[in-house]
């Protein structure tokens, strides 16, 4: 889409149009593992599946994908300024900038706990979890020569240095510690 408007390359609006890309692809790349999962009970159509392909036919995927993909955004957006409006309504009863920013940190990194808590209940992200350090253990084994082999696997380190999980977690706390 790029090539075909420059004017999305333009710094700023490149990187909104870049997150958006991220996460179609992603949620799509999700959708598409979790069509090789056969599990009868979660095949079951419910009446708005039966809604949606009736009134959009082919394009309810797409159309839920869409919807979904702008909640997301939003919901993004919200939750994460939150603790920043909560720290300007702060600002009249605190006048110390680093505490401000300390509590906003707090805030911050708390929403972050409680939303992999919470979302962590859900069996098909527990199940993603639970194989996501399996998955460095067996990068981790090839990168480094090895054999992929339960055993040369087992003693692979479970941390890898390119994990995104890591770098997001890594990159919030840079820009909390250079806001500070």
């Amino acid at each position: 889409i790029t090539e075909k408007h420059p004017w999305l390359n333009l710094p700023i609006i490149r990187g909104i149009v870049n997150f958006i890309d991220s996460l179609v692809t992603g949620i799509s790349t999700i959708n598409y593992s979790a069509s090789f999962y056969d599990d009868p009970a979660e095949q079951e159509k419910t009446k708005l599946d039966e809604a949606g392909k009736n009134l959009l036919k082919d394009k309810f995927e797409s159309v839920l994908m869409a919807v979904t993909v702008i909640l997301s955004i939003f919901f993004a957006i919200g939750l994460f300024m939150l603790p920043y409006l909560a720290t300007k309504l702060g600002s009249k009863y605190i006048v110390s900038k680093t505490l401000l920013n300390f509590i906003e940190g707090i805030v911050r990194l708390l929403i972050f706990v409680i939303y992999i808590s919470l979302i962590s209940m859900m069996k098909d992200i527990k199940r993603t979890f639970m194989y996501h350090g399996a998955e460095h253990k067996c990068i981790n084994c090839i990168e480094n020569g090895a054999r992929l082999t339960p055993e040369n696997v087992k003693n692979s380190s479970r941390y890898h240095k390119r994990c995104g999980t890591s770098f997001l977690f890594f990159k919030y706390y840079l820009l909390y510690i250079y806001k500070s």
